[in-house]
């Protein structure tokens, strides 16, 4: 449902924002802080004759919960004075309102006189407990906790309504909707800001009990509002991603759009949502994946937490970081020191490691690797993945780095050779692998070693996908080595990836060929 708030200057704007707007809203807000002195009786009355189907909600924001304080200097003042703005909710009661808006902070004598006034009037007005914070997303904690501070009132509706700092704040204010489930609570749960918008455009469809849009930019009563037009766009897209697939795989509960994610910094060049999409789809999964750019991997495990988000995908730089934030890490990723997957099962997060697997099947394809010796260059999560699933396979690993101090941990973790990355030409193997992010796209120019030092590998292979031939593997091609491009272990890794997640053996030939197909065009 899409509520379009009233936020005209004047009276006389607010009724003809009011005709316009009952042709696309189920609620209309009526924002009197904002509407310059603005006659509620006429306003109510205007909704009322274009539609008697619309509910209307009027709102009395207290400043320091307006975002958007720009009403006239008149308006402003008179609502600094609460003894005014409850006259203009219990007006709004008797004029029949469907609902009233108050928040939270206004206190607990305010609150019950309007729910004994509401009660006095038949019942018709019911009372809606907001907060809203303007300047942050707090702890999940905090808003749980102001979440029961508001429904002990018991409500019809419960609003908490935070600000965007970091993108993965959505994932905190959206787990309000399933806490507020839990507890048979309608809640309105979102985020304001630019950094907001994913919440708005999932929230409806977790649960959350309306959407806020305008007709126009113009008309907007919290920063970061979508259009009508554009949720009508993303209802119409849902819709249509949701209903596409028959026999759906797994029971959903109310259904998430992302019921997969991926974590990173950057994960703008990441082509992984559109392989896991592809392959949902063609196993009849109803479910999607969604990248997440983050800075604090705390924050984003805590948003997920309890979340109808089944699992996620951890890339580079949080693959060690993100371990601590888990409730249980499997054996290889144990082992490995690095998660590169989680599952969620019911909030508890378990941690994986699916880029050995996929490292390994790869190689595999290409030669023998028990009794080859292989150089890994790097020394993060993806070389661990890497030393970790040649030994297993009883290869030899040697590690070159280009900080001595973190090559030298992974060297006495798995217990082989380190050296430094200026001394890699000095190194006898079958198989030099990269395991940093060195070459990809945009910085397709750049390679960890220089071209005369592979002539002395018979193997060399890059874990970068994109672009699908890096300029190590130019160069190497060039000495006459064989070259392994990351493309396919990109597809084995996130192949294996769904296998945990649903229990099924996901497409792989297709996901090779929507990231060749990407990576040709791309090129």
């Amino acid at each position: 449902m899409i509520c379009i708030p009233i936020t005209s200057r004047t009276n006389k704007e607010a009724l003809h924002a009011i005709e316009r707007s009952c042709q696309f809203a189920d609620f209309i807000e009526l924002r009197m802080d904002l509407i310059g002195r603005g006659n509620l009786a006429k306003l109510i009355s205007a909704v009322r004759v274009n539609s008697g189907l619309i509910k209307i909600i009027v709102t009395c924001r207290k400043k320091e919960e307006a975002a958007y304080a720009g009403a006239a200097a008149c308006i402003k003042s008179a609502l600094e004075n609460t003894k005014k703005k409850i006259a203009v909710l219990r007006e709004a009661i008797e004029l029949g309102a469907d609902f009233v808006d108050i928040e939270l902070a206004e206190g607990s004598e305010t609150i019950r006189n309007l729910k004994s006034l509401c009660a006095k009037n038949g019942g018709k007005t019911k009372i809606i407990i907001s907060c809203h914070n303007l300047k942050e997303t707090p702890p999940l904690a905090k808003l749980k906790e102001i979440f029961h501070q508001c429904a002990r009132y018991k409500p019809a509706i419960v609003k908490i309504v935070t600000t965007a700092r970091r993108v993965e704040d959505n994932l905190i204010t959206l787990n309000l909707i399933s806490c507020a489930q839990k507890h048979s609570q309608k809640i309105i749960s979102l985020c304001m800001g630019d950094k907001g918008g994913i919440s708005r455009a999932i929230a409806p469809f977790m649960g959350n009990y309306l959407s806020f849009a305008t007709l126009g930019r113009e008309g907007q009563s919290a920063p970061g509002q979508f259009t009508v037009h554009e949720m009508k766009q993303f209802q119409e897209w849902f819709t249509v991603r949701r209903t596409a697939t028959s026999a759906p795989a797994l029971s959903l509960r109310k259904s998430l759009p992302q019921n997969y994610i991926l974590l990173g910094n950057p994960v703008g060049q990441s082509l992984s949502p559109l392989m896991h999409n592809a392959a949902l789809r063609k196993m009849g999964i109803a479910e999607s994946y969604s990248a997440f750019c983050v800075q604090d991997i705390g924050g984003a495990i805590q948003g997920i937490r309890g979340m109808n988000i089944r699992g996620a995908s951890v890339t580079i730089p949080l693959k060690v970081a993100v371990m601590e934030y888990l409730d249980d890490i499997d054996d290889d990723a144990l082992e490995i020191g690095a998660v590169n997957t989680i599952i969620n099962n019911n909030g508890r997060m378990t941690g994986c490691n699916t880029d050995w697997l996929g490292l390994i099947l790869t190689l595999k394809e290409a030669l023998t690797i028990k009794n080859k010796t292989f150089v890994i260059i790097g020394a993060g999560g993806t070389a661990r993945a890497a030393a970790y699933g040649i030994i297993k396979e009883g290869g030899f690993t040697v590690i070159a780095n280009r900080a001595p101090e973190k090559g030298k941990i992974l060297s006495s973790k798995f217990d082989c050779p380190f050296y430094s990355l200026s001394e890699i030409g000095r190194i006898k193997a079958d198989c030099l692998i990269n395991t940093t992010s060195l070459g990809m796209y945009p910085h397709k120019d750049k390679s960890p070693v220089k071209a005369e030092a592979l002539a002395g590998y018979e193997y060399v292979m890059d874990v970068i996908y994109n672009p699908l031939k890096t300029k190590l593997l130019n160069d190497a091609e060039k000495q006459g080595c064989h070259i392994i491009s990351g493309a396919d272990m990109f597809v084995n890794q996130g192949a294996e990836q769904i296998r945990l997640w649903t229990g099924k053996e996901p497409p792989r030939a297709l996901m090779k060929k929507v990231i060749l197909e990407r990576l040709t065009q791309i090129e």
